[in-house]
């Protein structure tokens, strides 16, 4: 067991020697201490980088305040971390000096040649992604531009709107879920806040949850109501005219009905419940959006695989799908997979 990170991190880079000695005995000498704490010293800047090349700046002073809480329960592991588990790599960057580098999984992490596991490791893993997700809103935003990717328009910001931006991401409440199952609202408002690195995304799933995509990983945070009503009144939703689908996200029920050769089961949607089964119907809105009008029926579309209605306005819309298309209003669409993807959406509540 290793008994302090703050003491492993800079022994596994300082020795192999020492490597050996903290996994074995759990303990470090005085001198070896003393020798730790003034490399830690040497640290001017910690940053972490996601799997796509983002990188953020974490709070130092945070960072080595609470390090020394770090580092129960952790063992040296035969067993050595996929490139497919990595979530972020951690790098302490020292006064001429190489930096310190830590590749970050969510059960184990790898650092001077060895993976460590354990419940350590979980919670090193949750200990920095609390601080890379205050990290990712901290970066000086410089411009914002705002898009609602239902209506299909997009524009800068001014300043004064910029401005609002700031402070409603100052306040921002990371949230403890970061797994949230919640798909955006309509019309799917998303930002990208521009700084002096690399622009950051975010998605406005609700009117107070947000998104932050950060590589592998997504940051969720609760924002000020308020925010959403902004966002309507720089860009309102409408309907498109031309898009007779667009209809549907006025949705207050769907049903998918059994009738076909898809394995499915008869189920209900009560959109109006919560904010989740709302999203999971705008949702599949937009999957059906993703197909394309046919100018002419299909010869042979297949056999039917179920119906889905949505309750518009107290009447209900049926579509009809098939293997590679669906039927709506007497215009056939083609389509890739939706017929399972949709029908994925709606299981997902019972996850």
């Amino acid at each position: 067991m290793i008994s302090s990170l703050r003491t492993c991190l800079l022994v596994m880079m300082v020795s192999s020697l020492f490597v050996t000695g903290c996994a074995q005995s759990g303990k470090v000498s005085d001198d070896m201490k003393d020798h730790i704490e003034k490399e830690l010293g040497t640290v001017d800047k910690v940053t972490v980088m996601s799997t796509d090349g983002q990188e953020v700046l974490l709070d130092l002073r945070l960072f080595l305040q609470e390090l020394s809480g770090q580092g129960q329960d952790l063992q040296i592991s035969s067993e050595p971390l996929k490139q497919e588990d990595v979530r972020f790599t951690l790098v302490l960057y020292r006064t001429q000096q190489a930096p310190l580098v830590v590749t970050v999984g969510e059960s184990a992490s790898e650092f001077g040649g060895h993976t460590y596991r354990g419940a350590g490791a979980s919670y090193f893993y949750q200990w920095i992604n609390k601080l890379t997700g205050k990290g990712v809103l901290s970066q000086k935003i410089q411009s914002v531009r705002l898009a609602a990717e239902d209506l299909g328009q997009a524009r800068v910001l001014n300043e004064l709107e910029a401005e609002y931006i700031r402070k409603v991401m100052e306040s921002a409440v990371p949230e403890v879920d970061s797994r949230s199952k919640q798909y955006p609202l309509y019309p799917n408002y998303r930002m990208r806040m521009n700084s002096a690195d690399k622009p950051v995304e975010v998605a406005i799933l609700t009117p107070t949850l947000i998104a932050v995509p950060f590589g592998r990983e997504t940051f969720f945070f609760h924002v000020e109501g308020s925010l959403f009503s902004r966002l309507t009144e720089w860009m309102p939703p409408s309907n498109r005219k031309d898009d007779r689908i667009d209809q549907l996200f006025k949705s207050t029920r769907i049903r998918i009905t059994a009738i076909g050769e898809m394995n499915v089961q008869d189920t209900k949607l009560d959109v109006t419940q919560t904010t989740i089964e709302q999203g999971i119907a705008h949702q599949s809105v937009r999957v059906l959006k993703n197909a394309d009008p046919l100018i002419v029926p299909p010869k042979d579309p297949g056999k039917k695989q179920y119906e889905l209605h949505f309750l518009v306005n107290d009447k209900e819309q049926r579509i009809e799908l098939y293997p590679r298309y669906f039927k709506y209003e007497q215009t056939w669409y083609i389509h890739d997979e939706l017929a399972e993807n949709v029908w994925k959406l709606f299981q997902s509540l019972r996850k």
